[in-house]
Formats: C-alpha cells, structure tokens, sequence
C-alpha cells in the first residue's frame, strides 16, 4: 500500500531535515547531540533554508498520505454501489496493516529527538524544579540558576519565552514531571536528557493505550466484518494522525497522557451501566470514572470537560431511572442530588491528591492564563483578529490591534462556550432510551460530548497548538465509526440515515492544517525559507502544487462517480 510506504519516507525525512536545522531560536541549545543526529553546530543559513522546506515538504506529504489512507479505508468499507452488488467491493484495509503504517510512521518519531516543539524540555525543567521544591506555578525555569550552573542545560534547553514564565499544570503533570527529573537524575546524571526520555515513553506509553481503550469505545465488538471495518477507520483517524505522531509521540507532550486518561474514564464509567441497557448504576465505577477525568483535569485544564459531562449524564441517568421509581419523584431528586454530591466529592479528593503528590498547593490556577501570552497565527481568533484589522485600516483604525485581538479572543470563547452549552442542553433533554426494535447501538452522549465539544474548545482557545486537539480526537474517531454501518445512530444527535461524516471531514482538515501550519506557528520555519535561495522556494511551491493537483484530481473522481451513477 503505497501511503504506507511514502508515508514512512516522509516520517524518516521529516525527521532528519527538521533535527538538522539545529535549534531555531540561537539562545537556545540541544542538551545532547541524541545520538549524534543533532548537529553540533548551526548550519549556515542557506543550508538550513533547504532544510526548513524539506521538512515542510515531508510534513505535507504525511499530511497527504494520511488523506489518502482514509479515503482507501472509507471507500473500501461503505462504497454504494459495492453495497448494492453493482461493482464489487474494493479490498478492505486489514486491521494489523494499519497497525503497521501507525507503527511505521510513529517508530522516527519515537526514536528521534523532540521536535516542533521544546515543550518537553519545559516539562523536564518544571519537573527539576519540584524536585528541588520549588513551586512550577509560581517560579519559572531561570529559577534553577540559583542551584549553580551545572542546572544550565535545563534552562539553556528551553525556548527563551517560556524560561520565566508560570506553568499552567496541575498536581498530576507537575508529579509526573518531578518523577521523570528523579529518574532522569538517577540514570543519567546532570541535565535534562533522562527526564526527556522518561516523559517520550510516557508519551508512548500513554498513545498505545490511549489506542487500545478508544477501541473499547466502539459499540457491537462481535469480531464481524462492520466491527473490523469501524476499527479499521478508528485506528486510521487516530493512530495514523499526524497529530498523534508528529506531536504526541515526537513532541512527547503531556496531552497525550490527558487523553489516555479522558478514554480511560469512559471505558470506567461503561461498567457502571445505564438506564437502557437495564444494568443498574455502579457508584465505584462511577467514582473511578470521576476520578480519572480529574487527573486529567490537573494536566490539562480544558480535560476538566469530562467531569462536566460525566457530572452531567449521572444526574440525568439518575433522574431518568427516577421517573420509574414507585418510591415518588421527589425521593428521586434526592438521590439523583445524593449522587452528584457524592460525585463532587470525590473530584474534590482526586484533585486533593493530586496536590499532595505534587508537594505544591493550588497555585497552578493563577497561573492558568500563562499560555494566552503569546499569540498563534492559526487560531481561529488570530486569524478573526488579522481579518478584522485589515478590514479597519482602511478606516484608520487598525492600529488597535491589541484590542482587536482581546475582542476576537472573546468572542471565539463565547461561540464556543455557547456550542458547549447547546450540546449538553441537547443531551439533558434527549437521555438515550431507544425503543427495543431500533437497530444497532446508539453512539453514548458522552463521546458526542468530548468529540465536539473538545474540538470547540480547542478552536475557541486564545492560543491554539495541534496536539490541544489530543481529547478531542478519539471521541471523533469513534463518532466517525457510525457512519460504517447503518445500524449505528447516535442518540439525538445524529444517524447515518441523515447524517453526513461531517466529524471525520473536521478532523481531517483540521489536523492537516494544524500539522503544516505548525512549522509557521512553533518556530521561524517560513522566515529560514527566505535565507535560502530560489530552490526551496520552487521544492516548497513544487510541493504545494503536487499536493493541489492531488485533491483535484481525488475530488474530480469523485464528482465523477457520483455523476455516473
């Protein structure tokens, strides 16, 4: 399967180019040479110039290979005509080969250096920091120069803007990262290079489960045909992402743990039963899911979205069992309250905990807006933002940029505060009680929920990176498993009979955007292109040209089947 095989060059290339390049920032140093693939020295500029567009090319090229990996599988698994004997069937793409290309366009990254992004020095030095028992929250990375200069290679290592800055993660990231710096210290000695490699296989760790558990999401695990088939595209939508391999196993960012965590919750929370399926409630089960969705809270803020949304289901599952309660309505509001108490009670606990592990206190809160100093070109708001002003220039008024942005940046988490809330409007009023003869399974509430809901939160963030959209991406996926089989619906959102694969469409688009865009929005990449001369121009334009002509030529194929038929 030629996406596989490109698809791996791409990962090898994009790799080598990138970590070639050297540190783009000239403060900031590599603490080790990663086995001798980082270069010692920086390449003169022209050198990196072509560089920065083989690595851009390479990205892209991923990009279009993953595009066509789940154009192969969607095609193979739902073709109309195929359906109704017409042409016959294209080839499915079998589970363990898809397991090989994830495999194959992940191992580069796995192996190679952290790249396009320095976060993950950021977490080893944060980590040191706790070790040493200062606070991340409330002293920055510089902090450890006052532990004398063998501590240099912590703060040399990470980006010069993030060096002062408070770190906006709670007690569970804050304990991770102060485990991976003991660790570190115990195996390697001075400098960051061990507690880097402890938090990459954390990464790992954490995006092979995170894997396996969204499989056990999928409804019907009979081991039939529509079953191989909805994990074939759950693994192409996740595994394969660019956003999974690019950012979440080479970038080893702390995301991916979150996610783990988030699916985690909801593989718990199904233990517990729900009103249709006639399996009473489980309040351990809940609880655990409860905890689970704090932890991930405490890494990433945005995950506290899954306690909003198990809080919420538990009460209205509650409420609905209530209403077939002889014992009155009323003793079923109690209990129904007796419950969420008791479900705010152990959230409270777990963040408790975490705190305590951490050794620090709540001061992780203040520091919460630290990420929404700097501004990314592509998030939906800097972009209103940039629209906004040059439409005002003209006036004499677009100079107020500042205001402008503070503006967008509002209303960008105004639409999707409003899209959060319309969803769990939609999922109080419509709890899941499908009559016995509907077909199939209905997709749960709570995947609909962190699917659309973690990606308005992603896009409605002042600041947006492409692994925020790590929560996010396996509800989708999941979500994108109904329209494989027409005995899928989803509970009062949307079924196959009327709906469209409207999610997988966001996930794809969005996440290529994310992954080429990200060279322009984590570092200067377009800026060493101008120090090059005129051939990474015509490589970058060649690229973009192939990549064009390639959605064309896919789209017009399209169209033309559907006009045949």
């Amino acid at each position: 399967m030629w996406p596989t095989l490109v698809g791996t060059l791409a990962s090898v290339t994009a790799v080598l180019a990138e970590a070639r390049l050297g540190p783009r920032n000239p403060d900031t140093l590599n603490p080790s040479s990663w086995w001798g693939i980082l270069p010692s020295d920086v390449p003169p500029d022209a050198t990196r110039g072509r560089l920065a567009a083989i690595a851009a090319l390479a990205v892209i090229t991923l990009c279009l290979c993953w595009c066509a990996l789940i154009r192969t599988v969607v095609r193979a698994a739902s073709t109309p005509a195929a359906e109704a004997g017409l042409t016959p069937r294209p080839t499915p793409v079998t589970v363990r080969r898809l397991a090989a290309t994830s495999l194959a366009w992940s191992l580069p990254f796995a192996l190679g250096p952290p790249l396009f992004s320095r976060d993950v020095y950021a977490y080893a030095g944060q980590g040191e920091l706790a070790r040493h028992g200062l606070d991340p929250a409330t002293h920055g990375i510089s902090a450890l120069r006052t532990f004398g200069s063998r501590m240099d290679g912590f703060v040399l290592a990470v980006d010069p803007r993030w060096r002062d800055t408070h770190a906006p993660y709670g007690g569970t990231a804050v304990f991770v990262e102060k485990t991976a710096a003991t660790i570190g210290d115990a195996t390697t000695g001075t400098g960051p290079v061990g507690a880097v490699l402890v938090l990459r296989l954390v990464a790992v760790a954490s995006v092979v489960a995170l894997l396996l558990l969204t499989l056990r999401l999928l409804p019907g695990r009979d081991g039939g045909s529509a079953h191989r088939q909805r994990t074939a595209l759950v693994l192409t939508l996740l595994a394969c992402n660019p956003v999974t391999v690019i950012h979440l196993v080479g970038g080893a960012h702390l995301d991916a743990l979150a996610a783990a965590l988030l699916v985690t919750a909801l593989v718990v929370d199904r233990r517990a039963g729900t009103p249709h399926t006639g399996r009473p409630r489980a309040g351990m089960w809940q609880a655990g899911a409860i905890a689970l969705t704090c932890l991930a809270g405490t890494i990433k803020a945005t995950a506290f979205l899954g306690l909003a949304v198990l809080l919420l289901l538990h009460l209205r599952d509650r409420m609905t069992a209530g209403h077939h309660d002889p014992t009155g309505r009323r003793t079923a509001v109690t209990l129904a309250l007796t419950g969420v108490l008791l479900d705010l009670a152990v959230a409270a606990a777990t963040v408790a905990l975490s705190m305590v592990a951490a050794g620090f206190g709540p001061t992780w809160i203040g520091a919460l807006s630290t990420s929404g100093q700097l501004r990314t070109g592509i998030a939906p708001a800097s972009l209103l933002a940039h629209l906004f002003t040059v439409l005002l220039r003209p006036a004499g008024v677009g100079g107020h940029t500042d205001g402008v942005l503070t503006a967008c940046r509002a209303l960008s988490l105004a639409v999707a505060t409003a899209v959060i809330a319309a969803l769990f409007l939609r999922a109080w009023r419509n709890p899941p009680d499908p009559p016995p003869s509907a077909p199939g399974e209905p997709v749960p509430d709570d995947v609909v929920l962190l699917g659309v809901g973690g990606m308005a939160i992603a896009l409605g963030s002042p600041v947006l990176y492409p692994w925020y959209l790590a929560p996010a991406i396996p509800a989708l996926a999941v979500m994108n498993a109904g329209f494989m089989s027409t005995g899928f619906m989803s509970a009062g959102f949307m079924s196959t009979a009327s709906g469209s694969p409207a999610p997988r469409r966001a996930v794809t688009i969005t996440s290529v955007a994310l992954c080429v865009t990200s060279l322009a929005s984590l570092a200067p990449t377009w800026r060493l292109l101008r120090q090059a001369d005129p051939v990474a121009y015509s490589a970058v334009a060649a690229g973009m040209a192939l990549g064009a002509a390639t959605v064309a030529a896919a789209v017009a194929r399209r169209r033309g089947r559907h006009t045949s038929r």
